[in-house]
């Protein structure tokens, strides 16, 4: 029976729609490549390799046979398309990518979603399949990416911030908490992810902010919350990681 499990829908490309309150899911993965689109609120996707955000205006695709989780915390409503891989209508990402979703894209997605799981190789739910596939294409990679870290004594430190973006304290203060100094914990930070400390908390902060935004928040109180010390700082960095200004990346509900 293919009813629940999109890896053995007999059509190339399949969809669910699901609603997800704060938490985490178990880590599994799925034979298929997925398309992942938040329709509202925001979640955080995790991978053994790093984290990435998924803003309503986003989606993000997954290779096949990914361990993955979903971590969330707010309420969200995602809807996830399923790809068999043999299919070749899109090239398999090598890692997870994040992209825009214009309003055309938008639309596909909420189609394949409703499509049923038998329809026709060349009917119309097909067609329209392909035509999704072809604007897949089309669309640039976006850099909401945080990378994981491989050390205890950084995972500690990191693990700091995850529960607490706005934390204070100093890094020498907290690397002595997480068991190592600070000389050591950037040196293990650098070459695990290509950031120094500070830049990965910022991106992290980014991060936690577009999830804030995307459930609602103004973008002040989103800023605060995640710990920068004025709006001004926090909407030059983010034009800065994503070229454009809070409001122009969420449109209306910024």
């Amino acid at each position: 029976m293919f009813l629940r499990d999109p890896d053995a829908a007999p059509a190339p490309l399949v969809g669910l729609a699901e609603s997800y309150q704060p938490g985490q899911t178990d880590w599994h993965a799925h034979r298929r490549i997925q398309l992942m689109y938040a329709v509202e609120g925001s979640l955080t996707v995790l991978t053994e390799a790093g984290s990435w955000v998924l803003p309503p205006s986003r989606a993000l695709l997954l290779p096949g046979g990914l361990r993955h989780a979903l971590k969330l915390r707010r309420r969200a409503e995602l809807r996830t398309l399923y790809l068999a891989e043999e299919a070749g209508w899109i090239v398999t990402p090598a890692a997870p990518q994040v992209i825009a979703v214009p309003a055309l894209l938008r639309e596909l997605i909420l189609a394949a979603v409703e499509a049923p799981w038998d329809h026709a190789p060349e009917g119309r739910s097909a067609r329209l399949a392909r035509v999704l596939c072809d604007e897949l294409v089309m669309l640039e990679q976006e850099p909401v990416h945080l990378p994981e870290l491989r050390d205890t004594r950084a995972r500690k430190l990191a693990a700091i911030f995850y529960a607490k973006p706005a934390e204070r304290r100093s890094l020498m203060e907290l690397a002595a908490e997480a068991g190592a100094s600070l000389r050591t914990l950037e040196r293990h930070w650098k070459a695990e992810t290509g950031l120094a400390i500070r830049e990965w908390v910022q991106q992290l902060r980014l991060m936690f902010a577009l999830e804030a935004i995307a459930a609602g928040a103004r973008i002040g109180d989103a800023a605060f919350e995640v710990g920068f010390e004025n709006p001004s700082s926090f909407i030059a960095l983010f034009r800065q990681h994503f070229g454009t200004t809070p409001a122009r990346y969420f449109g209306d509900r910024a």
